[in-house]
This record gives structure tokens, sequence and C-alpha cells, in this order.
């Protein structure tokens, strides 16, 4: 591994693959104005890479699931449980400009927490005007409320369960296009790759 330059305080590497590792980075966007300025500028590098034309139009929605067994909490609470939710909306993307983004959280009084995955998607008519890519950042920002949902007793919950490393990476996951493959397959999301290695490594 090769160490770069630190960039706002955050020290930062490249891996034998080439791919730029980020040490210490924030368990939320929300907890500093570093964490907050490196992860627009992450979302940003990402809306540049999908060849967006602005101004566009978006329409937003968000699939949640709740965690009605350990089953469900098993299968999607965790990275490639978002892909799971995307796969099972596939029909609605094929063909179509879509950005997609994971938020895990607690309801008040809650044992398990909640997945979300929220879907951005370019539309010909109606819905929000978007006139540039720092635009788009700002409206498919994700806020949290609580910073410190994950508790020793709730990580003790999950951890019987699943890798609450992963979990804990979905709040700074930026904002990922869904690609396809010539047979309508999609294609993996570089930064959940990336961070379930991480998971991997510190679990």
């Amino acid at each position: 591994m090769k160490k770069l330059e630190s960039y706002l305080g955050f020290d930062i590497n490249l891996d034998d693959d080439g791919n730029v590792v980020i040490n210490d980075f924030c368990s939320y966007p929300a907890m500093s104005k570093n964490c907050q300025t490196l992860h627009r500028k992450l979302e940003l590098i990402k809306i540049d890479e999908s060849k967006l034309s602005f101004p566009i139009r978006l329409k937003a929605w968000v699939v949640t699931i709740s965690p009605t067994d350990k089953q469900t909490i098993q299968q999607y609470f965790r990275i490639d449980g978002i892909k799971k939710v995307v796969e099972e909306n596939k029909s609605k993307l094929i063909g179509k400009v879509t950005f997609i983004k994971g938020e895990i959280y607690y309801p008040k009084k809650s044992k398990y927490p909640k997945l979300a995955v929220h879907f951005y998607q370019v539309v010909d008519e109606g819905e929000t005007l978007i006139k540039n890519a720092s635009q788009m950042v700002a409206f498919c920002e994700i806020f949290y409320d609580n910073l410190k949902q994950f508790t020793p007793k709730r990580i003790d919950e999950l951890e019987k369960l699943v890798n609450t490393e992963e979990l804990f990476q979905i709040p700074c996951l930026p904002i990922e296009l869904v690609r396809f493959d010539k047979n309508n397959n999609i294609t993996p999301f570089l930064n959940h790759e990336l961070a379930k290695s991480a998971s991997k490594l510190a679990f």
C-alpha cells in the first residue's frame, strides 16, 4: 500500500489494485465539516463519472426494508443488501438513468435498524429540476438525526446475526449509478465492493 498526500486531515493510501483508500473516515458525513466536504467531493466524482448533461429532472423514491425476522436481517442488513433491493426493482430501471444510495437508521425504541434504499431517476418531464452536479448532491443528501445510533447494546444484538462493520459504512457510501451489462445484469457498485473488502479486514 502506497501512502499519498493527506487531504482535509485524512490519511490516504493507494492499494495494490490502484484503489484510493481513506483511513479513519467519519462514521457519518455530518460528523465534521471536513467529513462533509470530503463526502460531497466523492459524490461529485461519482456524478461526473456518469457523464450526465445538466440540467436534468429527477424522480426520487425510497424502498425500506424492515427487520421482520432474523432471516430478513441476514439477507438485507449488509452492503450487498442494497444491491439486492436494487435487483428486486430492476424492471423500473432498465433503459433509465438511475442512481441509488443506501441508508440505515433506527426508529425510536427499536431493537433493530431499518435499511432504506433511495432511488434517483432521470426523467423527461415534471419532478425536480436539477441545474448542476452540486445541486444534485444537495438534493440526494441523507440527513441522520442520531449520529450515535449504534449503541453497544444494539451492536451486540446485531453481531449475533450480521457483520456490523458493513453496516457502519453504509451512511458514508456515495451515490452510485446503476449500470447494466449486455445481458441486462446489474454490474457491481465499485464503492460497495471496496467497503466490503474493508469490512472483512476489520471483522
